[in-house]
């Protein structure tokens, strides 16, 4: 994944031997196999992994470790390791009919659709239990798979959402039903077994809890039936932490504990870093955790490398110019989202590039780039067209 990713290049360009192991078929991780094309195309996905293996990485794909190798072969054939498993695992709902057909986990959705095994729910309606971001990808994803309706269902309010405001807001132009103030209560499944509808339980917004959010409270009311065909269910992910626990690493509350360096505490050459010990976060948590990883790994060898580019940075230019406000990229509108998984956002205009490069943002005091960068830019775009 991308944690793992970052320590091999970041430890290679230091001059070490590093060598990757990954449990499924292609490299990435979730930006593989849990971030839908519609936003992270694949082609620009291995555009920048075969970058990063330019470099010399040796890797090594389908090894599943406690399987095919055992966590103490590698810690014995190598001076360190990094432990970057991310959060793969699913969470379940622990209701009725929950093991009733077509009840699957959003992880594995959308890692079947990264491997190429998508499902078809054309003319289905789908329910998607969870409020995170996982949960609004699973929601346009199913979308795009030929649902005739997709309802993302939530036991808190939309604004206590932990996805980003512009996902849930997109899900919602692209025509997916936000149901908030609903909590899961069964599952109801045909004499086949399989899913004919999502039961809820009303909830009214309750007292701040510890983590500082507003708890949901079952309100007096009836539940709420939800006719489906899918129930898609995305309330969290977990690691695969056994082959790891077998040389002494220890989790609390389902995340691998290291410390501040990544360092795995009682074990020697062991480091740890990423989702698997923050839990799920975002992308760029993952790639600052490898390079953390990857000078505190450096420094446990008894080295102290230092990378330098040939970029040359100039100074900030100071001019009276105001303050420039940020460019919010557009996404384009479709007629049919069905089938469609080609990017979904636009990038910025030439002229809007050109006033982003030349103008302030996040409300500093005014300055902007030198001249010849703002020419240079000019010039670019114009030969782009």
């Amino acid at each position: 994944g991308p944690g793992g990713l970052t320590a091999a290049y970041y430890l290679t360009l230091m001059g070490h031997k590093v060598t990757v192991y990954e449990q499924r078929p292609k490299l990435g991780g979730m930006l593989r196999y849990g971030i839908p094309d519609y936003r992270l195309p694949q082609e620009i996905l291995d555009r920048d992994i075969d970058y990063i293996l330019s470099t010399g990485i040796a890797v090594h794909t389908g090894v599943s470790i406690g399987k095919d190798l055992t966590m103490a072969d590698i810690q014995r054939s190598f001076d360190a390791v990094y432990i970057a498993i991310g959060a793969h695992n699913d969470k379940k709902l622990g209701l009725e009919g929950e093991t009733s057909k077509n009840v699957v986990s959003a992880v594995e959705l959308l890692r079947g659709i990264g491997e190429g095994k998508a499902p078809d729910f054309t003319g289905k309606k789908v329910c998607v239990v969870g409020g995170g971001n996982v949960s609004m990808d699973a929601t346009r994803t199913a979308l795009r798979l030929g649902a005739e309706s997709v309802t993302c269902v939530y036991r808190r309010r939309v604004e206590d959402m932990t996805a980003l405001a512009e996902e849930i807001e997109e899900a919602m132009a692209e025509g997916c039903q936000i149901l908030p103030l609903q909590a899961p209560a069964r599952i109801e499944a045909d004499e086949n077994g399989c899913v004919t509808a999502l039961w809820t339980r009303p909830q009214h917004i309750g007292p701040y809890g510890n983590d500082g959010r507003p708890k949901p409270v079952a309100a007096d009311a009836p539940e709420f039936r939800i006719p489906c065909d899918y129930v898609i269910v995305a309330i969290g992910q977990a690691i695969e932490a056994k082959p790891f626990e077998a040389v002494g690493v220890t989790t609390q509350r389902g995340a691998i504990q290291a410390d501040l360096s990544s360092a795995v505490p009682g074990l020697d050459n062991v480091f740890a870093g990423g989702d698997a010990v923050s839990g799920p976060a975002t992308v760029i948590r993952a790639v600052a955790a490898g390079k953390v990883a990857a000078d505190n790994i450096d420094a446990y060898l008894g080295f102290d490398h230092k990378i330098h580019t040939d970029v040359e940075i100039p100074p900030a230019h100071l001019t009276n110019s105001p303050p420039c406000g940020r460019v919010n990229l557009k996404n384009r509108h479709l007629d049919c989202y069905c089938g469609d998984f080609t990017l979904l956002k636009e990038g910025m205009t030439p002229e809007e590039a050109v006033r982003r490069m030349e103008g302030i943002r996040c409300g500093r005091k005014a300055t902007s780039c030198p001249d010849q960068i703002s020419q240079a830019l000019k010039g670019a775009l114009a030969e782009l067209g």
